[in-house]
């Protein structure tokens, strides 16, 4: 199998001071739980969704290596995946897992959600993603026009 092809280039962002860091906190208007030694779990809400950024802290340093961003549509109860993606020498650490648990939990004790869903698009079309998603039990369907899947969960 080949590698998989990245949409785009994974987002960095990197505080070297606990004063940036905690700065960015107060402008996104985040909140903030460590789940793990120098792992920093932030959410946000804007006016599409919610999103989560993982932060590994070093020393002084702050280093995003995941994020998941998502749309959430009321009348539906569907909250969207938009993107989730780990900074490259993190995966297969099961951070990628650990976020996406997070964010269900979180999202489901601040929003009414039904369902959660999202697309694989061609660059995503490969084995290793469609086996990620699954162990998180989500369906997941090839979508008419052979180049995408379409992944659904729905909660209780």
């Amino acid at each position: 199998m080949p590698p998989r092809q990245e949409p785009k280039a994974f987002e960095d962002l990197k505080f070297i001071t606990e004063e940036g860091f905690n700065r960015y906190l107060t402008e996104k208007k985040g909140s903030q739980e460590k789940l793990k030694d120098n792992f920093y779990y932030i959410l946000t809400f804007d006016g599409a969704g919610p999103r989560v950024d993982v932060f590994k802290k070093s020393n002084q340093e702050y280093l995003r290596i995941a994020y998941i961003d998502s749309n959430y549509y009321k009348v539906s109860k569907n909250l969207y995946i938009a993107i989730l993606n780990v900074k490259p020498e993190f995966r297969g650490k099961g951070i990628g897992t650990s976020l996406y648990n997070y964010f269900e939990k979180i999202t489901s004790q601040k929003l009414e959600v039904k369902i959660i869903t999202g697309e694989l698009d061609y660059w995503t079309e490969h084995e290793e993603r469609v086996r990620f998603y699954t162990r998180l039990r989500f369906e997941v369907m090839p979508k008419e026009d052979s180049v995408r899947f379409l992944i659904e969960k729905r909660l209780k």
